[in-house]
């Protein structure tokens, strides 16, 4: 038989090649059904009934057929009108094909036409029970409350307390699925299968992204208010911000990795104007800049971070996150230490423009939040600009300023134990010192105050060479030795090394030779002043740091640097009396420990000290009396053996004398010291001596000179006064230093306080806080006592009258119950 052509329609040709494709797998058509199960059980209300309407529609549909008389089989269910006139035209050819053709395109446009009416009728109406589904449930959701647990709180008896309340329902977050669309059906097949995905909303982005703020914000432009709606509407607008800072906070410090991109609403805070031009509050400015300064003080990581490449070296994917975040952690910190550069840059000496009070006031708390951010991580990255730029804010205009980095690198120098961050900021402050030609302000010296050094030996480099020439010779001994002893002594020199670095030997060793170029750093700022600018305003400062330091300065500076000191006291006439006390303490302090080598007599140094000691009083410079007690120690205590006896025993007499004009814990430190003074030396005795015959001449408390005031010729009367003094401790001491400071007995001190030094007595019994110690009793509560007097007569015969004369009125009868005596009437009469 022949082949046989059939004429096919494109509607069956493409039905033809459907099939002929690759059949799906068995997995992916149980994937297919598992899709169109989900899509179905997620299909709403109003797709359900206009299912149901079109099996009604195929319900009748085939009624008809069957009334027809055509064939219902497999085929036939799901065959619909156009294939079967596509079988019928197959068959026919010629005119009658003509005439099918034209009977289908009738049929068509009049099936068309009435589908569409039917679909137009349900589309109106599955619309409006959405509308009125829709706003029910938005109703619904307006009215509705839930219940919220607030934070228990504990009661005085210890019971937990939970605590609810009623608050608003907002709906879950809305869930976006994302689809991926191929160029053909089989790449979206795959698609639908493996790379659907679903991104939640963050519940935080209306607040971030500021949405009821732009609506307020341009609501707001065409309207007129007055200045006490621009009041009220800027307390809104910070109570607002506030709380938008706060939730943005919140949720950066919940989880880091996943909020990083709500660094930036904050840094938009931190700018003068926002991205639609609208200017930031000042208290909103601030507010940020705390805000951040407090995250990164938090998520900051205590180390160093390092730059890793991910690309050129594969790593695991946890490293590899954590890589991702420390580095946009990086990034977002140097952006705000930028900002906050900006905003110190603006009242800086090199900023330019006119300062504002605004800009000062941003600056302080930009100024503010890099000294936190210094003490609290001194060793992440980035942290030596902050240093750097802090050190330049240390000789600011600006007082606030000056002081709050003052109080920072004090607290650094204080807590530096890898003493990095501290050689760093000595340097850049010896830089600025030399940069500025000492015209500086006096936090830039006073600050060195609170270095930690001690034990150190500035003389090291002399004896590192030494040490070296001993070992050089050791080493030629060395090379005459046999092979045998080298290697024995190769071996313990290994072990040696071995345990100096079991014993951290090494590390004492790098941190010794750090603190060493601290002290000679320090010294080079301190006798750079003295010698090129012995008149600068830090001068006070400088005779300060060096009092403090003096006890590590190097053994061949001591005559220079007492020369200098000399020339200071002697030629500068209005040098005060604290920058004089400061200069002979470090004169004492030095001649107290290795300078006792030098051949220097410290006579005029005794007579500067005696004078100044009148200066302080109980009034403002009372604190200053501790200078005078420090020096006192090295004077009196240390230096006993180096002074004569008039002379030790003037100072005795003008310290009991000061004691009168201080406060009662001076008045103590002053005793204290006597009390020492008198129990190492038994020369002191004849002052307790009222008898003035002894010794010749008259004492002169007026005299400058200790040696020729004639204080043996005198006695303590001061003591008399102050065993009545107001303070209980105050009277013991003087009691017992008048009774000889006896060890037991009469007049002897509780074994508490008799310890104490006159340190300790100074600090323990300071009342500047307001504390009384001891505790003042609280008196007793009694009734008073009403005592009733005799009276007394100008008169001798006025009483006897008086007395008649009550006792007629007594007697006299009443004819009110309130009766009133009128006793100048009744006088009168008489």
């Amino acid at each position: 038989m022949g082949t046989i052509k059939v004429k096919i329609s494109s509607v069956k040709r493409a039905a033809h090649l459907k099939q002929k494709r690759t059949p799906l797998t068995k997995q992916q058509q149980h994937k297919l059904a598992q899709q169109k199960a989900a899509k179905e059980k997620g299909q709403n209300i109003f797709i359900q009934k206009a299912r149901k309407k079109d099996d009604v529609f195929q319900r009748k549909k085939q009624n008809k057929r069957e009334s027809l008389g055509m064939p219902l089989g497999d085929q036939g269910d799901d065959m619909d009108d156009d294939e079967l006139l596509d079988n019928v035209a197959d068959m026919l050819d010629g005119e009658d094909l003509e005439f099918l053709e034209m009977k289908r395109g009738k049929y068509r446009k009049r099936k068309y036409a009435g589908n569409e009416e039917a679909d137009d009728d349900d589309l109106r109406h599955a619309v409006g029970l959405e509308k009125r589904f829709a706003e029910d449930t938005a109703l619904e959701d307006a009215t509705k409350k839930i219940k919220v647990d607030l934070l228990p709180f504990k009661s005085r008896d210890g019971e937990i307390i939970t605590r609810t309340t009623e608050v608003d329902y907002k709906p879950k977050p809305k869930v976006k699925k994302v689809e991926e669309e191929g160029e053909d059906e089989a790449q979206e097949t795959d698609q639908e299968e493996g790379d659907s995905q679903e991104e939640f909303e963050d519940s935080d982005d209306d607040v971030v992204n500021d949405e009821e703020g732009n609506a307020i914000k341009t609501a707001a432009v065409q309207k007129m208010v007055s200045t006490t709606d621009l009041l009220i509407a800027r307390q809104q607008e910070i109570e607002r911000q506030k709380y938008r800072i706060g939730i943005i906070c919140s949720g950066i410090l919940e989880k880091p990795e996943d909020k990083m991109r709500n660094f930036n609403a904050l840094f938009e805070l931190m700018d003068e104007t926002d991205k639609a031009g609208v200017p930031n509050l000042l208290t909103v400015r601030k507010v940020a800049i705390v805000s951040l300064t407090e995250i990164f003080k938090d998520i900051l990581p205590e180390y160093r971070v390092g730059q890793i490449d991910t690309k050129m070296q594969t790593v695991r994917k946890a490293t590899l996150e954590r890589v991702t975040f420390e580095n946009a952690l990086l990034q977002h910190f140097k952006k705000f230490l930028q900002k906050l550069e900006k905003l110190t840059a603006a009242v800086n000496r090199k900023g330019h423009g006119r300062v504002t009070p605004q800009s000062v006031k941003i600056a302080e708390v930009a100024v503010q939040g890099m000294c936190d951010l210094l003490m609290s991580h001194p060793y992440f990255n980035y942290v030596k600009n902050i240093a750097q730029l802090l050190v330049y804010m240390l000789n600011s205009n600006y007082p606030r300023m000056r002081e709050a980095v003052n109080n920072c690198f004090r607290y650094v120098f204080g807590h530096d134990k890898k003493l990095e961050m501290t050689l760093f900021i000595i340097r850049r402050i010896n830089h600025l010192i030399k940069s500025k030609n000492n015209v500086v302000h006096l936090e830039c010296i006073s600050c060195l105050k609170a270095l930690k050094i001690k034990n150190v030996n500035l003389d090291a480099e002399k004896e590192n060479e030494l040490k070296q020439k001993k070992l050089e010779a050791h080493r030629q001994r060395l090379l005459n030795l046999s092979k045998k002893e080298r290697k024995r002594r190769k071996k313990l020199t290994e072990l040696n090394k071995e345990l100096d670095e079991t014993r951290a030997e090494e590390n004492k060793q790098t941190k010794h030779a750090k603190l060493t170029e601290i002290v000679k750093m320090l010294f080079t700022i301190y006798f750079r002043v003295l010698k090129n600018d012995p008149t600068s305003r830090v001068l006070s400062a400088i005779l300060e740091g060096l009092a403090e330091f003096a006890h590590v300065i190097n053994l061949d500076f001591f005559s220079d640097l007492i020369e200098v000191l000399n020339n200071i006291l002697e030629t500068q006439e209005d040098l005060g009396y604290r920058e004089q006390l400061h200069c002979i303490k470090t004169i004492f302090i030095i001649l107290s420990g290795q300078g006792e080598v030098l051949n220097i007599d410290p006579i005029r140094f005794y007579q500067h000290f005696y004078r100044n000691m009148l200066a302080v009083h109980a009034g403002k410079n009372h604190e200053d009396f501790l200078i005078i007690l420090q020096t006192l120690d090295e004077v009196l205590v240390k230096r006993r053996r180096n002074m004569s006896q008039h002379r030790l025993m003037a100072f005795i007499k003008r310290l009991l004398t000061v004691s009168l004009n201080l406060l009662h814990h001076g008045t103590l430190a002053t005793l204290g010291t006597i009390k020492t003074t008198f129990q190492l030396t038994s020369v002191l005795d004849i002052l307790l001596d009222t008898d003035d015959s002894i010794g010749s001449g008259k004492y002169d408390p007026e005299l400058e000179d200790p040696e020729y005031c004639n204080a043996s010729c005198t006695a303590l009367y001061e003591l008399t006064m102050l065993s009545r003094h107001y303070h209980p401790i105050v009277r013991k001491m003087a009691t017992h230093i008048a009774n000889g400071v006896p060890a037991s007995g009469e007049g002897s001190l509780p074994s508490e306080i008799g310890k104490l030094t006159a340190f300790d007595l100074f600090e323990q019994y300071d009342s500047t806080q307001m504390a009384f110690n001891p505790t003042i009793p609280v008196p007793r509560q009694t009734e008073p006592k009403f005592k009733k007097g005799p009276h007394s007569y100008l008169s001798e015969d006025f009483k006897p009258f008086y007395k008649a004369m009550l006792k007629d009125n007594m007697q006299a009868p009443k004819r009110n119950s309130c009766h009133i005596f009128d006793f100048y009437k009744e006088l009168k009469c008489k």
